[in-house]
C-alpha cells in the first residue's frame, strides 16, 4: 500500500519536517547517514516500498529507533526481524517510544499536555491519511498496509495516561491489565508485521508473553520509578508480605522485601514455560525464543541485585544480552 498521502503539503514539506531533522543527526549510537542508507534501502526494497516520501519516513524511523537508549535495546528488534518487516517494525517502535517519552520523561506537570498533544496528532494523522511528521506518516502507512486495528494504539495511550495520572495498583489483576495495554497491544502489532499476517490464534498468548516481559521490566526499573513517584507493585501483595508502601517508597529495605521481590519474579518465570514454547511454534518463534531468554536474564539480574534494586536499575551486562541475541542476528544476515 503506497497511497498514504502527505497531508496538507508537498512531499518536500514532509521531507523537511523539523523533528525528523533532529532524528537524522549522526550522533553516537545512531545510524549514520552514509553508513546506513544502503542497509535501510535494502529493507525498504524487501518490503516493496517504492514511494520516495514514504521511504524517507521509514528511514527517519529507523534512525530514530537506533538512537533510543543511547543506541542500545530498541535497535535490537530491527536487527532480528525479517528484512521486509524492518521498516514497519521501525515505525511501530518509533511511534511507541515517542509516546513513552512524553508520558515518562520531563517535568511531571508537562507530561499530561505533551501526551495529549501527541495522541491528538496521532489520531489526526489517521483521520487525514498521513502527516507532515515522518514517524506518524510511516505509522499510518504500516497500520493501513496490514489492516491493524487502532485499538492497539488506543490501549497503549490508555496505559500511558494511567502513568501520567498515576495511582497505586491495588491488585495484581490491575497491574496485569496495565501491562497488557502498555506492551501487549503494541507488541502484537510488531509480531504481526514480522509475520506478515495477523496471528489471530496466537494473539492471547502473544499479549500475555509481552505482559510478562513488561512485568519483569518494571521490577528491574523499580528504583527509577520510585524516584518518579510510581510504585509498580500491587498493594495487595505488599500487604500479604507485611511490607509497608511507605517503606518501599522511601527505599527502606526490609527482610520481607526480599520475599516480595522473589514472589513477583516467580510470577513471571513460573508462567513463561507455559507461554513461550507454544509461541515458538508460530512464525515469530525465533523472536519469541530470544525474548524469553532476555526476560529470564532480567529476572536473574533482579534476584541477584538484592536491596540494590531499590537504588539502581537492574541492567545485566551488555555482553550477556549480545550472547542471547547474536545467534538470531547472524541468522538474518545479510539483511
Amino acid at each position: 500500500m503506497e497511497s498514504v498521502k502527505a497531508v496538507g503539503g508537498t512531499a518536500d514539506e514532509v521531507l523537511a519536517f523539523a523533528p525528523a531533522g533532529e532524528a537524522l543527526a549522526p550522533e553516537k549510537g545512531r545510524l549514520s547517514r552514509k553508513g546506513s542508507q544502503m542497509l535501510v534501502n535494502r529493507w525498504l526494497d524487501a518490503a516493496g516500498i517504492t514511494d520516495p516520501v514514504i521511504r524517507h519516513c521509514y528511514t527517519v524511523c529507523a534512525r530514530e529507533v537506533s538512537g533510543i537508549d543511547g543506541g542500545h535495546g530498541r535497535w535490537v528488534p530491527l536487527r532480528i526481524a525479517p528484512a521486509a518487516a524492518r521498516p514497519h517494525t521501525a515505525a511501530l517502535v518509533a511511534h511507541a517510544c515517542r509516546a513513552d517519552a512524553r508520558a515518562d520523561s520531563g517535568p511531571i506537570e508537562e507530561r499530561q499536555r505533551r501526551l495529549a498533544s501527541f495522541a491528538e496528532a496521532t489520531w489526526a494523522a489517521f483521520a487525514a491519511g498521513g502527516s507532515h511528521d515522518p514517524v506518524l506518516h510511516a505509522t499510518v502507512h504500516t497500520y493501513r498496509t496490514f489492516g491493524m486495528p487502532l485499538s492497539l494504539i488506543e490501549d497503549m495511550f490508555t496505559a500511558m495516561q494511567r502513568d501520567v495520572d498515576f495511582r497505586d495498583f491495588a491488585t495484581y489483576a490491575e497491574l496485569r491489565q496495565w501491562a497488557t495495554q502498555m506492551t501487549g497491544s503494541p507488541a502484537y502489532g510488531i509480531t504481526w508485521a514480522m509475520a506478515g499476517t495477523e496471528l489471530t490464534e496466537a494473539q492471547p498468548l502473544l499479549r500475555e508473553f509481552a505482559e510478562l516481559f513488561q512485568l519483569a521490566d518494571v521490577l528491574c526499573d523499580l528504583s527509577e520509578d520510585l524516584d518518579d513517584g510510581r510504585l509498580y507493585l500491587p498493594l495487595e501483595d505488599l500487604n500479604q508480605f507485611g511490607v509497608h508502601p511507605e517503606d518501599v517508597k522511601a527505599k527502606r529495605w526490609t527482610p520481607a522485601m526480599a520475599d516480595l521481590i522473589a514472589f513477583e519474579a516467580a510470577r513471571v518465570t513460573d508462567r513463561l514455560p507455559a507461554v513461550a514454547p507454544e509461541l515458538q511454534r508460530t512464525p515469530v518463534g525465533p523472536f519469541i525464543q530470544v525474548l524469553d531468554e532476555h526476560c529470564r536474564l532480567l529476572v536473574a539480574g533482579l534476584l541477584a541485585a538484592g536491596q540494590d534494586v531499590l537504588h539502581r536499575p537492574v541492567q545485566p551486562p551488555v555482553g550477556d544480552f549480545l550472547n542471547v541475541y547474536r545467534p538470531l542476528m547472524r541468522a538474518v544476515i545479510p539483511c
